[in-house]
């Protein structure tokens, strides 16, 4: 099947690209495409304009206290393997190496990722597993939303028509810190049946578990944070049978629904393996760390 025809622009800023989106109610931003054109060419998208955002200034990354800005045009191969941006949020790093096949992550970007909004984002659990701030420019200006306000429904977040996602600020933790991610899926390459994202914090002790924050993907109409798991391992160490009761509250925390090749009821347990590996892994990182 082939897209039906439509009109192309490719502007030099921000404010051209904005205008652009402003002047079609019919357009759509082209970032890198990886989920865009797939979806052009089934029929299930069909823009009157692409407005591709190639030559926008929105890659890259920089530090700012205790957060790490990341540019929306940041690429899902500079993730996965530049040494600096795995220093920064290490926990983006290892999620990408997850998406898709190394054509996807060539092309694909982080912003594309966060603003198609995929249930079974991998990326999406890293931003929420972080939590911070999506930066988002419009014809008033920039605005602010907080991480877990941002995901608004299936393939819907904040971003408004005539919007641009332009950056994601995390908050990254220091020392005495981990992370953790785990994904199942059905063969490489393949949409995650679950996956989980955790960030990790000792107490001053360093023997427990002060703060967590854990993500979830594919088990819900968006990338879900699971504050009944992260109650589970406050103030505890994080020992077996505090694993098997943090699977067990994520596992009745969440509520997929059946498809045509997994039951929800299989994809529940799957979703509280997968959390208590990135909390495990979380925990052994910060206890390494400390």
């Amino acid at each position: 099947m082939f897209p039906r025809p439509f009109d192309y622009a490719r502007p030099d800023s921000v404010d051209e690209a904005l205008a652009a989106l402003a002047a079609n109610p019919g357009a759509r931003p082209l970032a890198g495409g990886q989920s865009l054109v797939p979806m052009m060419s089934l029929g299930l998208a069909a823009p009157d304009l692409l407005v591709d955002l190639a030559r926008l200034p929105l890659a890259g990354s920089e530090n700012g206290g205790g957060s790490v800005r990341l540019g929306a045009l940041t690429r899902h191969r500079e993730l996965e393997r530049s040494a600096e941006l795995a220093a920064r949020a290490p926990l983006a790093s290892e999620a990408a190496r997850f998406i898709g096949n190394p054509r996807v992550r060539n092309r694909g970007t982080l912003g594309g990722s966060l603003s198609h909004a995929d249930p079974a984002s991998e990326l999406g659990t890293v931003a929420l597993a972080y939590g911070g701030q999506a930066v988002i420019a419009g014809a008033g200006g920039e605005r602010t939303v907080d991480l877990d306000e941002f995901f608004a429904g299936f393939f819907e977040t904040a971003v408004g028509a005539g919007e641009l996602l332009t950056a994601v600020e995390l908050d990254v933790p220091g020392a005495g810190s981990g992370h953790g991610f785990h994904e199942v899926a059905g063969r490489a390459d393949d949409f995650a049946t679950a996956a989980a994202a955790a960030v990790l914090t000792l107490d001053g002790t360093g023997a427990a578990c002060a703060t967590v924050r854990l993500a979830l993907a594919g088990v819900g109409d968006r990338p879900l944070r699971v504050e009944a798991g992260e109650a589970v391992c406050a103030g505890a160490a994080i020992d077996a049978p505090l694993l098997g009761r943090l699977a067990d509250a994520v596992a009745d925390a969440v509520s997929p629904e059946d498809d045509a090749f997994i039951s929800a009821g299989y994809r529940k347990r799957v979703a509280g393996a997968c959390a208590a590996r990135a909390v495990e892994s979380a925990w052994t990182r910060a206890r390494e760390a400390a």
